[in-house]
């Protein structure tokens, strides 16, 4: 927590936060623009301060590095100061703030990228992402079904109906799980078309992983885009707490799933 907060304490990181929740996955070139007062170089000092404290995630895409907004680490400070009825309140103020200064408040981007370290071995993260039983404790009560072999399909399971549906399209445990991911979990993400998914396990050191969600393919303004940003920081934090305390995090202050 210290980290982040160090790494939020600069106006200069906050603006290059800002305009990643804007417009996410924007080159170092891009970045700069933002700050045209500092050279390459200071700008690339404030992006390794905000990827250190795991607010911003990088990945190579062609020639240039692009960056995320990585919003795990923020819902972490929401999970410890809020619970689920002080966060409802707040949410709604929120909403009717965004309302009455009709502010954008979604990005533009059709990728997202999530990442958290995990004390665990890969082995008992990639147990966590395809174990009905581990799922169900941190999925949003969903219970994840398939025999998880390229081809084979899958499916999470919630009251006895489909979750969410798909194909598993690259298998390679314990270290990446590529998906299609296909939303049904209310009508308002069932006419969205199917988008991909891919969780990357990689162990940043003896016994710590690093769990990264690279989501592919969502629909700019669409329901599935927006209950994805919102729900994935809380299941990967959900994980995260399951593997290294044995206990779930309680209930999400609103019903969605991603």
């Amino acid at each position: 927590m210290d980290d982040v907060f160090r790494a939020l304490a600069h106006p200069a990181r906050r603006r290059l936060l800002d305009e990643l929740f804007r417009s996410d996955g924007l080159s170092l070139s891009e970045l700069g623009a933002v700050l045209p007062e500092m050279t390459r170089f200071g700008v690339m000092k404030h992006l390794r301060v905000l990827e250190a404290a795991g607010l911003v995630t990088s990945r190579r895409v062609g020639r240039e590095r692009h960056h995320f907004l990585n919003a795990v680490p923020i819902r972490q400070l929401h999970d410890r100061w809020l619970d689920r009825y002080r966060a409802r309140a707040a949410a709604v103020l929120l909403d009717l703030k965004a309302t009455l200064e009709e502010e954008e408040t979604m990005s533009e981007s059709d990728t997202q990228v999530f990442s958290v370290f995990v004390k665990a071995p890969p082995e008992r993260v990639w147990e966590a992402i395809t174990d009905p039983e581990l799922t169900r404790q941190y999925y949003y009560a969903s219970s994840v079904e398939s025999e998880w072999e390229p081809g084979s399909p899958y499916r999470y399971v919630l009251d006895g109906g489909d979750a969410i549906v798909g194909e598993v399209l690259e298998a390679a445990p314990p270290r990446k799980l590529v998906l299609t991911f296909d939303a049904r979990w209310d009508e308002d993400v069932t006419g969205d078309p199917p988008s991909r998914i891919t969780w990357e396990i990689a162990e940043a050191a003896p016994g710590l992983v690093r769990l990264t969600v690279v989501h592919v393919g969502l629909v700019p303004g669409s329901a599935t885009h927006e209950q994805v940003v919102g729900g994935m920081p809380f299941i990967l934090s959900g994980l995260k707490t399951l593997l290294e305390t044995g206990e779930p995090l309680a209930a999400p202050a609103a019903t969605a799933t991603s």
